[in-house]
């Protein structure tokens, strides 16, 4: 096997295109497909060793992988597939599903399991929720939920050595306020996730709302301003950071204000465990989102992302084989351990945990013990959803800069919410 690699910086994260290679057997037909995600260090060198083994098993294929931020690849991806060249395999999220899916830009996998997918173990949810109109379009990495992750020095400093499954959102703030307190103000006790999207659907969620009704937004200007409102006070505060500094928090694995030492806590998903701790010595707790917003529990169990194959691929049956080793071989499954998330197959789950070190042992029991209280996952997000996502960030930038108040930026993030799903 021969590997070269070369590799190329997008924003802070370093990205990479890597030619995977092992030599085909005589008579054998060499192949060669494309491969590409997002995500951090850690998942690019875990991705890739992975897809070496896996050649290096099959003579004859080539993979030529690529991992860019988050930031860059949604549109990387659109375009490519806009222009017929999309990759074989791809990582998806949830959110984008449907909308892929109602493109036809996603293979359907129906045809696939049983033979070159195996599903036999896989409980019946971590299968149907990458469905679309009854038809199967993922191969569920792993599972996680929201997770905050906290700077358990930092907090423990001021006599917080946990935070407890069912803190309220007042008592969150008010705990991250002493973390800044502590720190002169130098270091807030929290990021300022107002803009993000999965932050902002657990908050209403909790009141038994959803982020979307078919292809309208789905909750009331009131709740968003209470939203607005809520982050607005806590910079006010001082248990989030001011707007400038906020606005350095690119929210990827090498990009957040935990790695670059302004906040002692981060809204993210429980798969980030992994690669957030890789870029701090700072150890991280790790709990669900504050609650209390409502009645119901804001979490649910979700695939962390999933592996896609390109309708128009013409490598199909060698990206699915691949997607396969990566969540059904217990070797592709160590090597790609839980950076992803849990695996969700129990025979997976019980190959790996003999082998996790510290850290992903943590994020592993963590899944399992935020799963006894998760509610049911709200169907994938329409078409335009990215977009209205984005708008959710503009927005909320808007207000932490005081350019519209939290009354103002929640009806426009209604109304513009509706006007991109209307013409989606």
């Amino acid at each position: 096997m021969t590997i070269s690699l070369s590799r190329r910086t997008f924003l802070q994260m370093a990205g990479a295109a890597t030619a995977l290679t092992a030599l085909p057997a005589f008579g054998q037909e060499a192949r060669r497909m494309r491969a590409f995600w997002w995500g951090g260090q850690e998942r690019l060198t875990r991705t890739q060793k992975a897809i070496a083994d896996y050649c290096a098993a099959n003579p004859g294929l080539t993979v030529d992988s690529e991992s860019v931020p988050f930031s860059d690849y949604i549109t990387r991806v659109s375009t490519q597939i806009a222009g017929g060249n999309a990759p074989d395999l791809f990582q998806m999220d949830y959110r984008y599903i449907s909308e892929y899916a109602s493109r036809g830009s996603l293979e359907p996998l129906d045809d696939y399991v049983g033979t070159l997918l195996n599903l036999d173990d896989w409980p019946a949810a971590a299968v149907d929720s990458l469905r679309v109109d009854g038809k199967l379009y993922g191969v569920n990495l792993g599972n996680n939920t929201n997770a905050l992750f906290f700077d358990k020095d930092a907090y423990g400093k001021v006599g917080i050595d946990d935070i407890p499954f069912g803190t309220t959102w007042q008592q969150f703030l008010d705990m991250a306020l002493q973390v800044t307190k502590d720190n002169g103000g130098k270091y807030y006790g929290s990021n300022d996730p107002s803009g993000k999207a999965a932050a902002f659907d657990n908050f209403v969620r909790q009141k038994g709302l959803a982020s979307y009704d078919g292809q309208s937004i789905g909750t009331p200007a009131d709740a968003v301003e209470e939203w607005f409102d809520m982050w607005a006070k806590a910079r006010s505060d001082g248990a989030a950071p001011p707007a400038d500094v906020a606005a350095l928090d690119e929210d990827t694995v090498n990009a957040n204000l935990i790695s670059q030492d302004l906040a002692g806590a981060a809204f993210v998903h429980s798969n980030g465990l992994v690669g957030y701790q890789a870029t701090t010595k700072k150890p991280l707790g790790i709990t669900i989102y504050p609650q209390g917003a409502g009645d119901v529990n804001g979490q649910y169990l979700k695939p962390s992302n999933f592996w896609s194959i390109y309708s128009g691929s013409n490598f199909k049956e060698d990206a699915i084989k691949l997607a396969n080793y990566t969540v059904n071989d217990p070797e592709g499954v160590k090597v790609l351990g839980v950076e992803r998330g849990v695996p969700a197959s129990p025979a997976m789950q019980d190959a790996l945990a003999s082998s996790l070190d510290e850290v992903n042992l943590a994020s592993l029991r963590f899944v399992a013990e935020a799963t006894k209280v998760v509610s049911p996952i709200p169907a994938p997000p329409p078409r335009g959803a990215t977009e209205v996502e984005a708008k959710l960030r503009e927005i909320s930038q808007q207000v932490a800069f005081g350019q519209l108040s939290p009354a103002d930026g929640a009806k426009q993030y209604v109304d513009d919410g509706n006007a991109i799903l209307g013409r989606a």
